[in-house]
């Protein structure tokens, strides 16, 4: 059989200067409101475990004068001080909670917006991927169409066999309907992503993800926020023994009465002596003694919750150096094979047209043939996925890692 008619496939070619830096961008300020409100948050209040506490008592008693109206009969004034100075850590343990538990809140705003563009990349490199994928079956197909309207020729005038023709029909149905259902994938992408605008947002090709620097120290918002946990489990423990001990405290008071200022016959240093007299500074303990089995049972409770804390710190600490490893050596391996695969890309385009046009002259059967198309098509197709996945890929390392994944984005 010779046909004459060859139709060239291609793909089409990534356009420099992609989108996908704006749609995360749309995509996180979509969250904005959420974010900031964690950000007003970033402040704990002190005052609530003051230790020093000053207090001042005045009492007046009036009395009818002779001449009438009134006179002061009597009049004192009295200052109080109190500085805790020992409650079991308590007071420092109040404090730290409330600032880690504020910590945790930025680090999960900050894995929020980063799990966005983690997100939002995966979906964009899958679309961009189908379009190469859209476009390599189009090809194929246009191919398939164009001998198949030659083959109909032939085989009503018994020049080729059914089985030539029926397996030439069912490539090509197979193709369409591939092509059918990567064109809905694609429709379902692109209507997801129009969420995020007012307007008729697509996928345009050509961001990449820069390559990472895997000597850098290992990073993570999640472990991060882990570590802040753990230091909050802690200091909950350490709250609960306080309970079980006594508060310190240093008491002073002083009181003034309206004799107080009169020397009369007194010298100043008789006078000191007096104010020393009433001024009795003294130790103060406080203990409260709780049903000794509850406040043990809840002490023990909080021991483990903290040792609890502290394991799962350590397992995420070990499952995280195995995930990026494991990343590392898949971006490596990815990295290899998508630039070998890149340079068979022109000799593959080559090796179609050179035997399709053997299958056209004869020189080849349809059996032959159609197992080099399907060996040529899963060759560049799996360059397409190899791509899309090694870009995905390095989203979720950097993900992982906690680095700023948008600003990891090129084109």
């Amino acid at each position: 059989m010779k046909i004459k008619i060859l139709i060239p496939l291609c793909l089409a070619c990534a356009v420099y200067g992609g989108n996908l830096a704006e749609i995360i961008a749309l995509a996180q300020s979509a969250k904005q409101e959420s974010l900031s409100k964690f950000n007003k948050n970033t402040s704990f209040d002190e005052q609530q475990n003051k230790r020093l506490n000053i207090s001042f008592d005045g009492r007046y008693t009036f009395v009818p004068g002779i001449e009438g109206g009134y006179m002061t009969k009597a009049g004192s004034i009295t200052a109080k001080i109190e500085y805790l100075l020992f409650d079991g850590g308590a007071s420092e343990a109040a404090n730290k909670i409330l600032a880690h538990s504020d910590t945790i809140d930025i680090y999960k705003n900050e894995d929020l917006a980063n799990l966005t563009a983690f997100q939002i990349g995966k979906i964009y490199f899958n679309a961009v991927a189908l379009d190469s994928l859209i476009a390599l079956e189009e090809g194929y197909i246009a191919t398939l169409a164009s001998l198949l309207e030659e083959a109909q020729f032939f085989y009503e005038y018994n020049e080729i066999g059914k089985d030539e023709f029926d397996a030439l029909n069912f490539v090509l149905a197979k193709h369409k309907s591939e092509l059918e259902e990567l064109n809905l994938k694609r429709t379902e992408l692109r209507s997801r992503i129009n969420l995020l605008s007012n307007g008729d947002l697509d996928f345009v090709a050509g961001s990449k993800v820069q390559m990472p620097d895997f000597s850098k120290e290992i990073l993570s918002a999640k472990l991060a926020a882990a570590r802040q946990d753990q230091i909050i489990k802690e200091q909950q423990s350490q709250q609960e023994k306080s309970k079980l001990t006594p508060k310190v405290y240093l008491k002073d008071s002083q009181g003034f009465s309206n004799d107080s200022f009169k020397k009369g016959d007194k010298s100043g240093s008789q006078m000191l002596g007096s104010y020393a007299d009433a001024n009795r500074p003294m130790l103060e303990f406080q203990w409260s003694l709780p049903d000794s089995l509850a406040a043990s049972r809840q002490s023990q409770i909080k021991r483990i919750e903290e040792q609890k804390a502290a394991l799962e710190l350590s397992d995420e600490e070990s499952m995280l150096a195995a995930r990026l490893g494991g990343l590392e050596s898949k971006i490596k391996r990815l990295t290899s094979q998508v630039q070998i695969a890149q340079l068979k890309q022109d000799a593959l385009k080559q090796n179609l047209q050179n035997f399709t046009r053997r299958y056209q002259s004869g020189a080849i059967k349809y059996g032959e043939f159609l197992f080099l198309l399907d060996k040529n098509f899963s060759d560049r197709l799996n360059f397409i996925l190899d791509s899309d996945e090694l870009e995905i890929t390095k989203l979720e390392y950097f993900y992982e890692r906690a680095e700023d994944v948008a600003t990891r984005i090129k084109g």
